[in-house]
């Protein structure tokens, strides 16, 4: 699919997710969540299935979300790890990535997760993005919970 950009004419929608997906772990980086307001339309939807399935309307909403998830969770550690393990590419309508996330923490051993990513796109724009942990997921996050997760509770 190619999508219609006011600097680039025929950019490959992948080519945008990427971006996105850049723009996302530099805003991860500096906590500046405006950077990646401009890959959302004004009426996203974000769903997770993370464990709690949620469901967050409206870019603000979104972004607000993304804060709130980093703050809650990925910052609570050392240094985290995305890599990419399949596209992202073009499928079901939409571009969908297999991802895997490491996070460390000092004297714990290294939590892996692994999940989709599934963005569908009304032109330059994401209108829904879905993620979800793959099943095997769960259980190895548990575990790992179980005998590691006291320090998320921590002030």
């Amino acid at each position: 699919m190619v999508v219609r950009l006011m600097g680039d004419p025929e950019m490959n929608i992948v080519e945008r997710f990427n971006e996105y997906a850049e723009a996302f772990e530099q805003s991860y980086a500096d906590d500046d969540w405006d950077r990646i307001a401009p890959y959302f339309t004004e009426n996203a939807i974000y769903r997770s299935f993370y464990g709690a399935d949620l469901e967050v309307s409206g870019r603000d909403q979104v972004l607000e979300q993304f804060r709130a998830d980093v703050e809650a969770f990925d910052r609570k550690f050392d240094s985290r790890r995305l890599e990419f393990e399949d596209g992202p590419r073009e499928q079901d309508g939409g571009i969908l990535s297999r991802w895997k996330i490491t996070y460390s923490k000092a004297d714990l051993p290294d939590l892996v997760l692994t999940g989709t990513e599934l963005a569908v796109f009304d032109g330059d724009r994401i209108a829904l993005l879905e993620g979800a942990y793959a099943p095997e997921t769960f259980g190895e996050f548990g575990a790992w919970l179980g005998k590691h997760g006291d320090f998320l509770h921590a002030g």
